[in-house]
Parts: structure tokens; sequence; C-alpha cells
């Protein structure tokens, strides 16, 4: 029988093993990702054949995520491929399951970050079938339960992500894992809001903000930029505004313009439901600036409806028109989504003569903002009254 002190060793040596292992695999793959190079140009020697290599691939895969999908795409694939080809035996079997579905999950996540949700869902579905090795790894499985739990909204199934968030709320509370559990309460708070539960979206988030490390602020921000978009919907906008400042604040330390602008935006259209009309076209405006200037034309079209809308609101008819005219253009350029494309070109020429020219607006907005989760989905024109 083997002893605790037998387990005990036996752990250690795997860490061991497993932390000179990626130390070795570290310059290698640092190399790797400098290389113009195709992932699958390269050969596989043996020495590459390791945990501590396929982690290190892993973690690349992580880090290359934000900035380039289908390059972290690529290198999980290579991972997986690495650690099915390692030997049985070469490790314990949690070490083994654990390698595989964390490969797994990051190819499912750099699908999910291309809108390829199916494709998500059946990599989450792997990596639990890999996990499903080892009986150890229940903290491992509720991770890619919220990954699963972050595909289904964009899927329209909120009731079915519910469920599952609420059954992995208890194993990160067992674990004491707040950084999982905050984001558990902040997707669950997002789903409220999807459907207008704004109440129940407020109580879940203040309840995360409480939660979250006071140095994870870049988790601090997001919540704070949430809630202030469920206090705007809950009429109480002076206190949004205060929340959109605070996050903003936050984001501007963490140095990401693009969701300073997103909040700029976001303070922009409360400006606008408080009736200061003068003042929201001029935040909307450079909102609109800055969207084009970071190359992101979707979120530029969607702000620059908004500033149709207030330009309407103002009288200013003729302007509003150029703005869509000029959206439409950005949108051709720029190759976006053919139904957006047609929704645009549809609101260009009604615009001139319906007789509800803001409804006309928030019907092709609608449109854009459900293009994100479905791509496909044809547009139609608004029905006549």
């Amino acid at each position: 029988m083997i002893t605790l002190g037998e387990r005990r060793d036996a752990f250690l040596e795997t860490i061991a093993r497993l932390t000179a292992e990626r130390a070795a695999a570290r310059g290698i793959v640092s190399s790797l990702r400098a290389s113009s190079a195709e992932v699958w140009d390269w050969e596989i020697p043996a020495h590459w054949r390791t945990a501590g290599f396929v982690q290190e691939l892993t973690s690349t895969a992580s880090d290359a995520l934000e900035s380039n999908p289908r390059e972290s795409l690529a290198y999980a694939q290579l991972a997986l491929a690495i650690a099915t080809s390692i030997p049985v035996g070469t490790y314990p079997t949690p070490v083994q399951a654990q390698i595989e579905g964390a490969a797994w999950k990051e190819i499912g996540t750099a699908h999910r970050y291309v809108g390829e949700f199916d494709a998500a869902l059946r990599a989450y579905d792997a990596a639990q079938r890999a996990y499903g090795e080892a009986d150890t790894l229940v903290h491992d499985s509720a991770v890619i339960e919220l990954a699963r739990a972050i595909v289904l909204p964009e899927m329209q199934r909120h009731e079915e992500a519910l469920q599952l968030l609420a059954s992995i709320e208890p194993v990160f509370e067992s674990f004491e894992d707040r950084r999982h559990l905050v984001q558990v309460r902040q997707l669950t708070a997002n789903i409220f809001y999807m459907q207008s539960r704004m109440q129940e979206a407020r109580t879940v988030l203040e309840k995360a903000l409480q939660d979250v490390s006071f140095d994870d602020l870049y988790t601090r921000a997001g919540l704070t930029s949430t809630l202030g978009l469920i206090y705007g919907q809950l009429g109480r906008r002076e206190e949004a505004l205060a929340l959109f400042h605070r996050a903003r604040g936050m984001f501007v330390d963490l140095g990401m313009t693009g969701e300073v602008t997103r909040t700029d935006w976001a303070v922009a259209t409360t400006v606008l439901e408080l009736g200061d009309t003068t003042k929201a076209i001029e935040l909307l405006r450079s909102s609109r600036t800055n969207f084009l200037r970071l190359t992101m034309a979707h979120e530029a079209g969607l702000a620059g409806l908004d500033l149709a809308d207030a330009l309407i609101v103002d009288g200013r008819m003729s302007e509003a028109r150029q703005v869509v005219e000029s959206a439409l253009a950005e949108f051709i350029a720029a190759k976006l989504n053919h139904n957006a494309i047609i929704a645009l070109a549809y609101l260009r020429d009604i615009l001139p003569t319906t007789s509800s020219p803001r409804k006309a607006v928030d019907h092709v907005k609608k449109h854009l903002k459900r293009l994100s989760f479905e791509p496909a989905r044809v547009f139609l024109p608004q029905p006549e009254e």
C-alpha cells in the first residue's frame, strides 16, 4: 500500500518535473512565436513531447487570444497534437487529462472569439471528456462549464446558461476561488440584463463588486461599467454617469483604449437620455471618431446611429443622413457583414421620406446588434404603420 508520505513525494516530484519542462520549453516556444513560419510547418521533435511544453504552448495560446484569436487557435491545436502524442504512462493520469483538457479549452475559447459558437461548444465537450479521465479535476471541469456558459447567451440559450452558472457557483465557493466566482456572478448579471431583468441584474452585480479582489482592476472596471448600464436602464442616470466615469478612469489606468472609448459612448447615450442633446452630439462624434481610429468599424457604425438619432432630435435631419451615409461607406470598405450593409442602405434610403425617422434608426440599430450573435440574420424593413 502506498503511504501518504509516498504520495506527497510523488506529487512534489511531478511538480518539479513539470516546472523544469516548462523552463526548458519557454525559450523554444518564444522563438516559435517570433518566427514567421506557420505553426503546422514545424516538425515536432521528441524533446517537445512533454507536459511542460504543452503547458507553455497552451499559455501562449491564452496570451495571443485578445490580439490574434486565429494565432491562439493554432497554438492551442499544436498543444493538443503534442499532448495526444505523449506515450501512455509517461505522466500520472491527472496530468495527462489536465494538459489535454486545457488545450481543448483554449481551442474552444479561440473559436468563441471569432464567433464560431458550435465549434466552441464541441471543443468544450472534448475538454470535459479529457477531464473525465481523472476524477480529481472537479475545479477544471467547472472552469470549462463557465466557458460554455459564456457561449450559450450568444446563441440565445439564456436559461440554459443560467442553470449552468447556478450549478458551478457552489464549486467555486468550495474552492474559495473568488476570481471565477465573480465571473459567474458577472455573467449571470449580464444575462439578466439581456432579459431586461434589471433589478436582479443590479443585485447580482453589486454582490460581485463586493467580492472582486481590490487589485483586479480589469474586472472591477468591467463590473462598474456594466452596473452603470443597468442603473441607466433603471432610470438612475446621474448615478450611471458617476459609475461610467469611475470605470473610465480604471480603463485609462489599464491602457485599454477600446474600453475607454466604449465607456465614453455609454456616457454619451446617457447624456442624450438626460436631454442634453448638444452635449450628446459632441460626445458621440468624439466616440465615433475614436472607434474609427481604432479600426472598430462595427462599433463606429452603432455609435453613428446614436449620433444620427441625436441629430434627428435636434432637428438636423440632413446631418443625420450624412452620418448614415458615412457609416454605410465605412461598412462597405471594411467588408463587414452583408446583412449589416443592407440594413444601413435601407436606412439611408428611407430617412428622407419616413415620418418616423427615430423609429427607423432604432429598427436598424437593433438589427446590427443582433448580427453580433446571429450573423446570418436577414434584414427585414420596418413594418409600415
